[in-house]
């Protein structure tokens, strides 16, 4: 899954898995097991030089302390903390060994008979260590200190895109991108496209943690930053990615300013979570007083001395706010707009709707066509 070769870049690390599996005999049941905690399972097919194999798996979760603790015992560099903690989220966790075994020894002895094969367990041994491998990652003959002024550099940078995206300012984002364009990594991989592919996921996560420190909720940050991954190995060309490298910084800034909660106390966080999240879900104070366990006369109290507005009326401003873009965004009947926005009283909704706005959803979808915008132009 890339974790030697686009994450460690260990450039002779196909040789020697070739060496390690041309090494496994027929009939055995191999378990094997590397330095990161990983699990494999292979078996050489009957009659062929073909191997079945299974993994990488992980049989404990590798995350929080238990993933400090691993990283800080291989001497994993800070810069690719992140990395392999996006690695360790793709990586299937089985919580129940035994079964895999079972499995696997069930399989075994379908192709060999039971008595006919042999289980050995086994742990492959890297070839080059990666402390050794880091010693000389980013040193360049001629300027052997050049490499501590670019990652310094390059920190530097990223400290002030991070603290720019924390309040939103999307300006200073974008101005620290352009200065940062010449501290990114050297190049690592053959390929320019897939280092600047992976420049863009270093990025989003950096960004994704920004907004979290800014009180985004995750629920907001996730849907992003899932997005933003699926988008960027779609890209098939360098400059994709530097169009992409804008816009991500610009979402972010606009996601903290939509979204940051962290002025309120953890209820009303969780209540604007809630609003931000379904509007068509019951967003009664009798609902979120059940849902959090809280006193509705309290919850209803904190709610207006902190926000500034009663939470229905805030519920109905959202709502209201939430069908002005279906209006225009859409050609939605607008009865369905209020369905989605949890008015299905067709009436109310377009009661609530002109004392908010001033009109009715028809005239206001009318007044914001591009027909309109044309006869107002004339």
């Amino acid at each position: 899954m890339g974790l030697r070769q686009d994450i460690l870049h260990i450039s002779d690390m196909e040789s020697s898995v070739n060496l390690f599996l041309q090494e496994m005999k027929p009939q055995k049941l191999y378990f094997v097991n590397d330095d990161y905690l990983c699990s494999y399972l292979f078996l050489r097919l009957p009659d062929t030089d073909e191997l079945f194999s299974c993994g990488p798996v992980t049989l404990e979760r590798i995350q929080g302390e238990r993933l400090a603790r691993l990283l800080d015992d291989l001497k994993i560099p800070d810069e690719l903390h992140d990395l392999f903690q996006d690695y360790y989220l793709n990586v299937p966790y089985v919580a129940a060994p035994l079964v895999l075994t079972s499995i696997f020894t069930l399989l075994a002895g379908r192709l060999f008979g039971a008595d006919g094969y042999e289980i050995v367990e086994t742990t492959f041994q890297e070839l080059s260590t990666w402390e050794n491998l880091y010693q000389s990652y980013f040193r360049i003959d001629e300027k052997p200190f050049l490499s501590i002024q670019m990652i310094e550099n390059r920190y530097q940078a990223e400290a002030e895109l991070i603290s720019a995206v924390q309040k939103g300012n999307e300006k200073k984002a974008l101005d620290v991108l352009t200065r940062q364009s010449s501290h990114i990594m050297p190049e690592c991989l053959s390929s320019r496209l897939r280092d600047q592919q992976d420049y863009c996921i270093t990025l989003n996560t950096l960004l994704r943690k920004a907004a979290e420190i800014a009180g985004v909720h995750p629920i907001h940050i996730d849907s992003l930053s899932n997005q933003n991954v699926k988008t960027i190995e779609t890209f098939s060309n360098v400059e994709q990615c530097s169009t992409f490298q804008r816009e991500c910084i610009q979402n972010y800034c606009r996601l903290v300013r939509r979204y940051t909660l962290g002025n309120y106390s953890a209820l009303t966080q969780k209540v604007l979570t809630y609003i931000s999240t379904d509007l068509s879900a019951d967003l009664s104070l009798k609902n979120f007083s059940d849902l959090l366990s809280v006193n509705a006369s309290y919850l209803s109290t904190l709610f207006k001395k902190e926000v500034g507005v009663p939470l229905t009326e805030y519920v109905n401003r959202s709502r209201i706010r939430h069908a002005q873009g279906l209006l225009i965004g859409t050609d939605l009947p607008i009865k369905t707009i209020a369905q989605q926005c949890g008015i299905p009283d067709i009436y109310y909704f377009s009661r609530l709707f002109k004392r908010i706005t001033g009109t009715t959803p028809k005239v206001y979808r009318e007044s914001q066509s591009p027909k309109a915008y044309q006869t107002t132009s004339r």
